[in-house]
């Protein structure tokens, strides 16, 4: 990301976006042909994860809201308008997938659970090292605090087998 642009709830930046590029068919385009910028959501502070059944399953749960489907809709705007002013055709741009890089929020620390590091809603053995625990979906690139949190979770796991 070698540069961006902060707005309220979002960030652009350039960005390619491979899983787009890999498994969605409207990108049909060779790669040199394709100029791409990245929308990065701040999204609502929604979602839950929770244990289902037998066997350890999780059910994850993590849906846009009204909230965030507005400030995308924002932000793809504001994306095509960049795009027009670089020189491309309205009608050439398209949409990418929709993916969470790092959906935060969805199973946040509480207080108590913030010395464990493990959310009482999963099952004893599973522990999350991402940007699920934090608070609230940063808007950002979350990877220092990301792999901070790994390791002091992997420390965790390391004492809690010795």
């Amino acid at each position: 990301m070698p540069f961006v642009a902060q707005r309220d709830g979002y960030l652009l930046s350039p960005y390619f976006d491979y899983l787009s590029f890999f498994f969605n068919r409207t990108w049909r385009l060779p790669a040199p042909g394709i100029i791409t910028l990245m929308v990065k959501l701040m999204d609502t502070e929604t979602g839950s994860v929770t244990a289902a059944g037998r066997r350890g399953r999780v059910d994850i749960c993590k849906a846009l809201t009204r909230r965030d489907r507005d400030r995308f809709v924002e932000a793809t705007s504001l994306c095509r308008d960049i795009l027009a002013e670089c020189g491309v055709n309205p009608s050439a741009a398209f949409l990418g997938t929709l993916n969470a890089g790092h959906p935060g929020g969805t199973v946040p620390l509480t207080g108590r659970e913030r010395h464990e590091l493990h959310p009482d809603a999963l099952p004893d053995n599973v522990y999350v090292a991402d940007a699920s625990l934090l608070p609230v979906s940063l808007g950002r690139p979350p990877m220092m605090t990301i792999m901070a949190l790994a390791h002091r979770i992997a420390t965790v796991c390391r004492d809690r087998l010795a």
